[in-house]
């Protein structure tokens, strides 16, 4: 079956097996990280709405620098993990290009 075939009678598995494994590696890739995001974006929006609203209300004295110095390192920590995520996703996939499609295709909003 032709990609468009199966896209227009709606045969996403046909679509999927035809585009291979390494679109549906991406896709799941994409959506999961999709998903953790919106978890972790949630519940630290509303961990900091409490710090904010604890510190309005004079209940606690929050030192902001320390929380920016943990960002810091943070980021400095995980920079060179990400890109040994991307080589090692782009040297095992046979197709980058399928994967980075599904990646997309998985990680945009429906």
């Amino acid at each position: 079956m032709e990609p468009q075939q199966a896209i227009e009678t709606g045969n996403w598995v046909a679509l999927i097996a035809y585009m291979g494994f390494s679109f549906f590696v991406g896709f799941t890739i994409g959506y999961a990280f999709r998903t953790f995001l919106k978890f972790v974006f949630f519940l630290s929006g509303a961990i900091f709405i409490l710090l904010f609203l604890l510190q309005y209300n004079g209940m606690i004295d929050i030192n902001w620098a320390i929380f920016e110095g943990a960002y810091d390192s943070l980021i400095a920590w995980i920079s060179p993990h990400l890109g040994g995520l991307k080589n090692f996703i782009t040297a095992n996939l046979s197709s980058a290009a399928m994967a980075g499609l599904g990646l997309f295709l998985g990680f945009r909003r429906k």
